[in-house]
């Protein structure tokens, strides 16, 4: 995934209450339906969130890694 889709990602995240809301129930179909492409480590690390965090918590995550 290129640094640009990262950052389509995040800010759709960081704008879009609707975004967070499905990452939370389903974080693969959320991706999966931005038409966002992910190698099998990526995946992993998609995963690996606990998106349960409050927000601001997993914005501080998501922008680090």
């Amino acid at each position: 995934m290129s640094r640009q889709a990262v950052e389509t990602l995040l800010d759709k995240w960081t704008a879009d209450a609707g975004f967070r809301a499905a990452m939370r129930k389903d974080p693969e179909s959320a991706v999966r339906a931005m038409n966002v492409e992910l190698d099998p480590d990526e995946w992993s690390a998609l995963r690996a969130v606990d998106w349960t965090l409050p927000d601001e918590e997993l914005r501080t995550r998501l922008s680090a890694g």
